[in-house]
């Protein structure tokens, strides 16, 4: 055997070894790539569905913004607890998507949707007083009016200038016939906030049950010019000039 035979016997089990393991590295690799790649492909599609989500939110389309973190969520596999906040918090503010008060609540939601909300937003005083207002409304829905005016004074401790809180108490009042304590609930949203037409339709709806007709007039008036396509006040204005004898306006 010559010098040259021996090398290239000694090289050939060494560039075998060389090879098998470069295969197996790549095995491990080539899965763990792929794994990657799927994973930045669902992060996508997840982030895709949750800023869909953000876009109705906004657009106040609850039940839509709803469906959409619902749908990020799963496919995050129930891991992305953040997405599961918004989507909790879609769905109890579905409740406001009809303003009249006293109207039934969406079938689906529970009392336990506001427990777990105000438990996982605890500390967040901001994003909690949103969540207590809906959640008194949801309790005054139920016929829980002691519980719901817990959680609108709640709602006045960690903000006593949200508006809301106030028309909403004062709401709350004008059902259970403490009339007096609802019109200084609505007189206070008024002084914190004297463009809110909830506040001035609804003091307009007690003055005019009060035979104030003048007052609700001038309170009809004003939520008319918080918001000209309110057809409810302007309903209640021209319904209160009438009664007053004086000449409804023209349509514009």
């Amino acid at each position: 055997m010559n010098a040259g035979t021996f090398i290239k016997d000694k090289l050939w089990p060494f560039l075998a070894g060389v090879s098998s393991a470069l295969v197996m590295v790549l095995a491990f690799f080539i899965p763990s790539i792929q794994d990657q790649y799927d994973r930045y492909q669902s992060r996508k599609i997840i982030t895709r569905y949750e800023n869909l989500g953000n876009d109705f939110y906004k657009e106040e389309r609850y039940d839509m913004a709803e469906q959409a973190y619902q749908k990020a969520f799963e496919l995050s596999e129930s891991k992305r607890l953040d997405i599961e906040i918004k989507r909790l918090d879609a769905k109890i503010n579905r409740i406001n998507m009809n303003p009249t008060w006293g109207a039934a609540p969406p079938e689906d939601l529970e009392e336990i949707d506001f427990q777990y909300l105000l438990h996982l937003e605890k500390g967040k005083d901001k994003d909690r007083v949103a969540i207590l207002n809906s959640y008194g409304l949801f309790l005054a829905d139920a016929k829980k009016g002691k519980e719901a005016e817990q959680a609108f004074k709640e709602a006045m401790l960690l903000d006593s200038t949200n508006v809301m809180a106030y028309v909403n108490l004062g709401n709350l009042y004008d059902q259970q016939g403490k009339k007096e304590w609802a019109l200084l609930k609505y007189l206070q949203a008024i002084r914190l906030d004297s463009s809110n037409g909830r506040a001035h339709y609804n003091l307009g709806l007690l003055y005019a049950e009060q035979d104030s007709l003048t007052k609700a007039k001038h309170e009809f008036w004003q939520a008319l010019k918080a918001d000209s396509t309110d057809t409810d006040a302007l309903q209640q204005y021209n319904q209160v000039l009438q009664q007053l004898g004086e000449a409804i306006p023209p349509a514009r």
